[in-house]
């Protein structure tokens, strides 16, 4: 990708990012992400930058200081959402298995919580693994085989020894959040390692505590996923938002955010992969 501005430069980031983020989406959805964005705020990002999977571009408007290069997805309707937060110089409807760029196009490639939710996922990270340069670096957050397992209804039916139905409840959670991979951290290397990359770190994240919590926020969610159906965004008075979040705070703490990453049997997944 010759005449790239700025080819090599690493990018600057932004802070509060769980106070941000609530801004513009709902409590559970901000917490999550305000924890990756933790995650990778302490990577380095080189570009160009490619982001697979970018949706509507809350993500990257959040973590990053600065546009990035490029963001792809399917969804017409997330981009046209993504062109007015303006967190990218370019946009490209395409599936990740068929981006229309040459190989070795970028320095850096991050998806966040995005290949979970992919069917065939060997192409797209045969994919990625040809858009990367020699030593860029690809960055990907997931669900383990721990974050069903952590949501409220699975965990009420394993308390009362309900095994075989919190089971089931669980291959029906997965399927209702389309979670075609849901792997623990030798499962997610494996698959990587497979598809020709060398795993550089693994970090583990969402703490049972916090997954649960976020598992119990959903359904109060639904209204914002209303106004997200109708007007192609979460809320529609975003300076209201860290006033109507504040009794979340006293049931959080800031404490138990930070506790929640870098954790055994975490409900996340952090991986930062290299080509082989």
């Amino acid at each position: 990708m010759p005449g790239i501005v700025g080819r090599g430069k690493t990018m600057r980031f932004k802070d509060n990012f769980f106070y941000n983020y609530v801004k513009v989406a709902p409590i559970p959805l901000a917490l999550e992400r305000s924890l990756e964005c933790d995650i990778l705020s302490k990577k380095t990002f080189a570009r160009p930058i490619l982001d697979i999977g970018c949706g509507e571009g809350i993500f990257a408007r959040v973590l990053f200081d600065e546009k990035i290069d490029v963001g792809i997805d399917p969804n017409a309707r997330e981009l046209k959402r993504a062109r007015e937060l303006d967190a990218y110089d370019e946009l490209i409807e395409c599936f990740g298995d068929k981006i229309p760029k040459p190989s070795d196009s970028y320095n850096t490639i991050f998806s966040n919580s995005v290949l979970e939710h992919i069917s065939d996922i060997e192409p797209v990270l045969k994919e990625a693994r040809r858009l990367l340069c020699g030593n860029g670096n690809f960055y990907v957050t997931l669900p383990t085989d721990m974050f069903d397992r952590y949501g409220i209804v699975s965990r009420m039916l394993m308390g009362v020894g309900m095994e075989n139905a919190s089971e089931r409840f669980r291959r029906f959670y997965n399927g209702f959040w389309k979670h075609y991979h849901y792997y623990d951290a030798a499962g997610w290397r494996d698959l990587f390692e497979k598809s020709g990359f060398t795993v550089v770190e693994v970090k583990e994240y969402g703490s049972r505590k916090i997954c649960t919590i976020d598992d119990f926020l959903t359904p109060f969610s639904i209204p914002s996923l209303l106004v997200k159906k109708v007007f192609n965004r979460w809320t529609l008075f975003p300076p209201m938002r860290p006033v109507l979040t504040f009794p979340f705070r006293v049931v959080v703490s800031q404490k138990d955010i930070e506790e929640a990453i870098g954790i055994e049997k975490g409900g996340l997944i952090f991986l930062h992969l290299k080509r082989r």
